[in-house]
């Protein structure tokens, strides 16, 4: 008789809360999805893009390196590791073209407190986020492989005396598929016009060290070395409908336009492990072999 009671509460409880959670979370989604992009947060939209004036230069942007990325790499039922993953806009984008497994790392508390919010509003169980230092997950911690790796928008922010050989090597040992970078390009000296900025340091505790200025050649050098087989570079702009309207005044660091993209100073590379795996896509785009 007693076994049967707690059965019947169990059942009863149960029966009331799952109801209300699922009420409580489709009320978090609307709101926010109608406040995400007050302060910044273009991303809480999981897998949308937020409008508003401050946010012409990421819907330019998200649209473009979306489009490549679906075009140039195989998403369904594929693992990806996000890299400097901020609040996990990519992480969750793409996982509506079918990736099936993530994990997201991130030095920011913020942004991964953010990110695992937004991952069980929206549920998603087979991501993880962590915060945590992107060499020291890399080097030490980090016992899985991966088909997809992203480096979005980062490498141009690390040490310039990072061991460059050495972290590409161990990122292609755990990557199965490909490797995604978006980065700027400082071959032009005129580009790096803000050389005594905050934007070319990096501020600690102990020191003040002074960020890399990627080159084209030397990433290409570091991913044949590493063991990719095949590496090209992709410049997003091309799936733009007005790149004069996109190119603005011109200035990269502003949030209006997509100059930097449109000027060939950024672009994205894609690193294949095997030739084999590149789409067959190369007539439909303007695509440079390295």
């Amino acid at each position: 008789m007693l076994s049967k009671l707690k059965r019947l509460v169990k059942k009863t409880v149960l029966g009331v809360y799952y109801p209300i959670g699922t009420v409580y979370l489709w009320i978090v989604r609307i709101i926010i999805n109608i406040w995400g992009s007050r302060e910044g947060v273009h991303l809480v939209t999981v897998g949308e893009f937020t409008g508003g004036t401050t946010k012409t230069r990421s819907l330019y942007r998200e649209d473009m390196l979306l489009k490549t990325m679906l075009l140039f790499s195989n998403l369904r039922e594929k693992s990806c590791l996000d890299l400097a993953c901020n609040d996990g806009f990519w992480s969750f984008r793409l996982s509506r073209f079918g990736i099936k497994r993530l994990m997201g790392i991130d030095i920011g508390e913020r942004e991964i407190t953010r990110a695992n919010f937004l991952k069980s509003v929206y549920a998603f169980p087979s991501f993880q986020f962590k915060r945590q230092d992107l060499f020291q997950f890399l080097y030490h911690d980090n016992t899985e492989s991966y088909d997809l790796i992203l480096l979005l928008s980062i490498i141009y922010h690390l040490p310039e005396q990072t061991d460059w050989e050495k972290l590409f090597n161990v990122i292609s040992r755990i990557n199965n598929e490909c490797l995604i970078i978006d980065s700027r390009w400082f071959e032009d000296e005129e580009y790096w016009y803000d050389k005594t900025s905050e934007r070319t340091i990096i501020k600690t505790q102990e020191e003040i060290i002074k960020k890399w200025r990627p080159k084209r050649k030397e990433v290409f050098k570091y991913l044949h070395k590493s063991g990719y087989e095949w590496v090209i570079e992709v410049n997003p702009s091309a799936f733009l409908d007005d790149s004069q309207k996109a190119y603005g005044n011109g200035d990269p660091y502003t949030l209006e336009n997509v100059s930097d993209y449109i000027s060939n100073h950024r672009t994205i590379v894609i690193a294949y492990k095997k030739k084999t795996m590149l789409p067959d896509i190369e007539k439909r785009l303007s695509v440079r072999y390295v």
